[in-house]
């Protein structure tokens, strides 16, 4: 399965966030760079997670994010199943509208299950235990972090 855009950034600014040093607060800018991705596609992402209840947001001069304690026990499958903006995995519709097909469709049902199956899959796996040293210490370097693992 195939995750989307969206949903990719938003994971990994939670990868940063939750390796950052205990107490730092990460401007969207610092995680945009740590993770190599635009500046606005980054500011979504943080605006979704904060809806979401998983990161904190300190506004002002000094102000920055920091995974907030739901955050901290965020799986990767409870995330997916929030940020997939396509609810439906199989691409129902032509140039003519929806595919004649469409009404009990088997195929439609099973890929439903196939995704489902994926994010079951990914419940176990919490957001803020897979970050690793080797990993996030090259995107805490480009913007002047230490690790906090």
């Amino acid at each position: 399965m195939k995750i989307n855009a969206f949903a990719d950034v938003s994971l990994r600014a939670l990868l940063v966030l939750s390796s950052a040093p205990v107490g730092e607060l990460l401007t969207t800018q610092n995680i945009a760079d740590a993770v190599g991705t635009p500046y606005h596609h980054v500011s979504k992402a943080i605006v979704r997670l904060r809806e979401l209840g998983l990161i904190d947001v300190e506004r002002g001069r000094n102000g920055g994010s920091r995974l907030s304690v739901a955050g901290q026990k965020a799986t990767v499958g409870q995330l997916l199943r929030e940020l997939n903006t396509r609810a439906d995995p199989a691409a129902c519709q032509t140039a003519n509208g929806d595919c004649p097909l469409i009404t009990e469709c088997g195929l439609r049902r099973a890929l439903a299950r196939a995704q489902e199956a994926f994010y079951r899959e990914l419940d176990d796996v919490v957001v803020s235990s897979l970050p690793h040293l080797r990993q996030m210490e090259p995107a805490f370097q480009a913007i002047g972090l230490r690790p906090g693992l």
